[in-house]
């Protein structure tokens, strides 16, 4: 990155997107931008964040709802499309949305889609006949709905240059270090990654069980099990089958994965799963019933048990504390709100 020019990165504020991934990566570069400022290794501004949300259906201008560092017009660099939080992105998205994405690339922005926010990367048809990356349970309905796109779920990111697709259990806050890398280095991204992915404060302990997968040990066997596991979201696995994604024997992987990660295999399945429980429980729009049998978990009970035992709170009164329904509109543009910003992405980073 040159000099006193920041680097602008755009996020889609589109109907239906998680909120805690929009306020996660925002604070995240704003992480990121801070270290590389605070070691003057950039100029006045490191990195530049905005948000754009469609005005009404047919819109092809989306209108800069928040700015992080505004001054002139905003215009992205490298442009984000998140994931929905639960459900997949409605066929009839806000054809705006679509053609202004498509504008922008044309402009020359980089476009960047999350898991399922890849279903409106693919309404551009800019990735006809190209591999994108999303998480498994969108693959199936993304390949039927776009028949020309090469849907890949073995790979965490896919890097086509000018659009860069990511899928997987922790998909966002990946995509987000790896574009720190992209744009400021790896100095910088090792940085942001020890803070960003340090045990949250202490005062909300008993909400934040720590659960950080360690992706930085070097094992490659090892983070293939766990690309495996999470993948799966932690439902339906079992040592022999990791052990096959590793390429290992199953008493090599049980000593290498409790090494790399510090957890036994069980355990790390145990902790993905409650992951996954708590992403849907902020989202709102899921029974506990619906939760628990998605997954395997044998009724509620069962769940609501491994769940208070894990985070310290009941699934539904940890889904009226933080479930983004109690955010409003004024909360999300508003840019003194820091707190509420750094909340959602800690949690955001339990959550995946």
């Amino acid at each position: 990155m040159s000099g006193s020019t920041a680097h602008e990165i755009g996020i889609v504020h589109y109907p239906g997107a998680q909120v805690a991934c929009i306020l996660g990566l925002t604070d995240l570069f704003g992480i990121a931008s801070t270290i590389a400022l605070d070691e003057r290794r950039s100029g006045q501004t490191a990195l530049r964040v905005t948000h754009w949300k469609p005005t009404d259906s047919f819109d092809a201008n989306l209108s800069c709802v928040y700015d992080s560092a505004p001054r002139g017009s905003p215009q992205p660099r490298t442009l984000i499309i998140p994931p929905t939080m639960v459900n997949l992105p409605d066929p009839d998205i806000p054809a705006g949305v679509v053609s202004w994405v498509r504008n922008r690339h044309a402009a020359g922005t980089t476009l960047v889609s999350l898991c399922s926010g890849t279903f409106i990367l693919a309404e551009t048809g800019l990735v006809d006949e190209q591999s994108v990356a999303t998480h498994q349970i969108c693959a199936k309905v993304l390949a039927k709905r776009f028949p020309k796109v090469v849907v890949d779920t073995n790979r965490r990111i896919i890097d086509h240059g000018d659009i860069i697709t990511a899928g997987g259990f922790l998909s966002w806050v990946d995509l987000g270090l790896f574009l720190v890398d992209r744009i400021l280095g790896p100095a910088i991204r090792a940085e942001t990654a020890r803070f960003v992915l340090s045990d949250p404060a202490a005062g909300e302990a008993r909400y934040f069980t720590g659960f950080a997968p360690p992706q930085t040990h070097g094992d490659r066997a090892v983070l293939k099990a766990q690309e495996w596991v999470h993948m799966r979201d932690g439902r339906g696995v079992s040592l022999a089958a990791m052990a096959t994604a590793a390429g290992l024997e199953r008493r090599t992987l049980l000593r290498r994965f409790a090494s790399a990660t510090g957890m036994a295999p069980i355990e790390y399945c145990r902790a993905v799963r409650i992951a996954r429980a708590r992403e849907l429980l902020e989202g709102g729009d899921t029974s506990q019933k619906q939760i628990a049998q998605s997954l395997g978990y044998k009724d509620v009970a069962s769940f609501a048990r491994v769940f208070r035992k894990a985070v310290g709170s009941a699934p539904g009164a940890y889904g009226k504390r933080f479930g983004r329904h109690g955010i409003s509109s004024a909360d999300f543009a508003a840019q003194d709100g820091s707190l509420q910003r750094k909340h959602l992405f800690e949690v955001g980073l339990q959550t995946g």
